[in-house]
C-alpha cells in the first residue's frame, strides 16, 4: 500500500466504541484497571512500574489476539452454517469485510 494510511469505507472504525467490541469486556476492564494502578505507582518506583507496564502490554496483546481469533472462529462457523447459496455467501463476505475493517482500524 505504498505507505498511505488505510481508511475503511464509511469512515474510521477506530472509535473507542468500535474497538471496544474487539475485546473481551472482562479483560478490557481488568487491563484498564491495572494500567490506572501502574500510573499511580510510577512516582514511587519508575523502574519497577515500567517493567510491569511492558508485561501488561504483552498481556493486552495476548488478550486481544485471543478475542480476534474467537471472532474469526465465529465467522467461520456462521459461513459454514449458511451454506453455499450466493446470498448467504454475500452475507458472509459482508461480515468478513466488517471484521477486517475493524482490525485495520486498530
Amino acid at each position: 500500500m505504498n505507505g498511505a494510511q488505510y481508511r475503511p469505507a464509511g469512515g474510521s472504525s477506530s472509535s473507542p466504541a468500535a474497538l471496544a467490541g474487539l475485546w473481551n469486556e472482562a479483560d478490557r476492564q481488568r487491563i484498564r484497571g491495572k494500567w490506572q494502578e501502574l500510573q499511580l505507582r510510577f512516582i514511587d518506583d519508575p523502574h519497577l512500574v515500567a517493567g510491569e507496564a511492558e508485561r501488561l502490554v504483552q498481556e493486552a496483546v495476548a488478550s486481544l489476539t485471543a478475542s480476534l481469533d474467537a471472532r474469526r472462529g465465529q465467522l467461520h462457523q456462521q459461513r459454514a452454517a449458511r451454506g453455499l447459496d450466493t446470498e448467504n455467501l454475500r452475507a458472509s463476505l459482508r461480515d468478513y469485510r466488517e471484521f477486517l475493517d475493524r482490525i485495520l482500524g486498530l
